[in-house]
């Protein structure tokens, strides 16, 4: 069934408050908690200009507006950021700020996110997927309404 063509549901813009765009990625990241000397594995899960989505291996419990420092590895690429903790989405996803960002990072982190826009550019969009900025509402139609058509 095409997005959009049940009658049951709506397809809704989300609005990005970001400046610039998150990319998905995949890669390995340890989030080294400044000041307490704890280092956190996990995967980083998207990534901007501005900052990244870190999935942690371990439960992160000590909130926002963390001095921390991010070791990525992307593509094969190592990157090391300064940060903060920004936002907590569950008790495994940290959103990072990047903090004090280099000219020459900066341009790495450029040339990365061209290279993966190029990379989803070409990769053909899986059946039933959606745009990142667009979601499925189900407006109330039971499970089995549905399965039933």
């Amino acid at each position: 069934m095409e997005p959009g063509s049940d009658p049951n549901s709506k397809i809704v813009q989300k609005r990005e408050r970001r400046k610039e765009s998150r990319h998905p990625v995949d890669g390995s990241a340890i989030l080294n908690l400044l000041y307490l000397g704890i280092k956190m594995p996990g995967r980083v899960l998207d990534l901007s200009l501005n900052g990244c989505c870190i999935r942690t291996d371990d439960r992160y419990a000590l909130g926002i507006y963390r001095r921390v420092e991010v070791e990525l590895r992307i593509e094969g690429l190592p990157f090391r950021l300064a940060g903060v903790t920004q936002s907590i989405h569950n008790p495994h996803s940290v959103g990072i700020r990047f903090l004090d960002v280099s000219e020459r990072k900066r341009e790495q982190l450029v040339q990365l996110i061209e290279d993966l826009e190029e990379f989803l550019k070409a990769r053909p969009p899986a059946q039933g997927e959606l745009p990142d900025n667009v979601r499925e509402i189900d407006s109330g139609a039971s499970r089995d309404d549905r399965r039933g058509s």
